[in-house]
């Protein structure tokens, strides 16, 4: 289980407590991207140290909330406590409090951002103070492929499109048919994906990315097709004006008597 090391702390550090580094954060990542695996063990590990003296009423409340549907396990200066919402800390004999979370990343068929995987609030007087938010975004291998392909598709659909403007005064129709069936296939594609189903939008998504390229292929060929004509005249005019000069001074010659 790889551990990132990245988190969300205040803006600004907590004015009333601190929290101690490295915060740790375990879960199974997507090759290489900051995500995590949907579905996979989530561990934390938060030391909240060095509460502040000065506080009205020697006292803080701590909140806590997780997206992962479990409850966090608190420890304060090695003994484990039960669970209450508020965790009241006595800042006057509280040395450290230490919060571990472990539950399962929830499934998902989208790409799900901001998934709040431990937050802690810090309440005192009525005041709230943000202590510490961790958060990810889960996806999966599938999903991710997808949205790729879907990327790919977009862009090689541009690429079409440009194409087919760039070739005037020739025949794309055939083309532009090829570029209307990408389309549908990506429309399909995106649909696929906002439903839920990404392993139908990453099918989609590579039809729509070999329909784009038919398209892009059948311009250039009409473009290509048209200049190799157009070549193909200019060299017949000009073998028929060389021809044309040869009988001219062939016929200068016999008149002034030179073979």
């Amino acid at each position: 289980m790889p551990i990132c090391m990245s988190v969300c702390v205040a803006e600004e550090s907590p004015k009333f407590v601190e929290v101690k580094k490295p915060v740790h954060i375990g879960y199974d990542g997507i090759d290489g991207i900051e995500m995590v695996r949907n579905g996979s063990k989530v561990s934390i590990e938060v030391v909240l140290a060095n509460f502040s003296k000065v506080v009205e009423g020697n006292k803080s409340e701590l909140f806590f909330h997780s997206d992962l549907g479990v409850l966090p396990s608190i420890i304060v200066d090695e003994i484990p406590k039960e669970y209450k919402t508020p965790f009241i800390v006595d800042h006057r004999t509280v040395e450290e409090v230490k919060v571990t979370l472990s539950g399962d990343a929830p499934e998902v068929n989208k790409r799900k951002e901001n998934v709040t995987l431990l937050n802690i609030t810090q309440k005192i007087k009525g005041e709230e103070y943000s202590v510490i938010d961790i958060k990810r975004t889960v996806s999966s291998e599938l999903i991710e492929d997808a949205l790729d392909a879907i990327w790919k598709a977009g862009a090689e659909i541009e690429k079409a499109t440009l194409a087919i403007a760039n070739a005037t005064g020739v025949d794309v129709s055939g083309a532009k048919t090829s570029l209307t069936l990408a389309n549908e296939h990506l429309n399909n594609s995106q649909r696929y994906y906002n439903e839920g189903r990404p392993a139908e939008a990453l099918e989609e998504a590579g039809r729509a990315l070999n329909s784009a390229k038919e398209a892009e292929g059948k311009a250039r060929a009409a473009v290509g097709g048209k200049t190799r004509g157009t070549v193909t005249i200019i060299a017949a005019v000009v073998v028929i004006a060389i021809v044309a000069l040869l009988l001219v001074i062939q016929k200068r010659r016999r008149k002034r008597g030179i073979f």
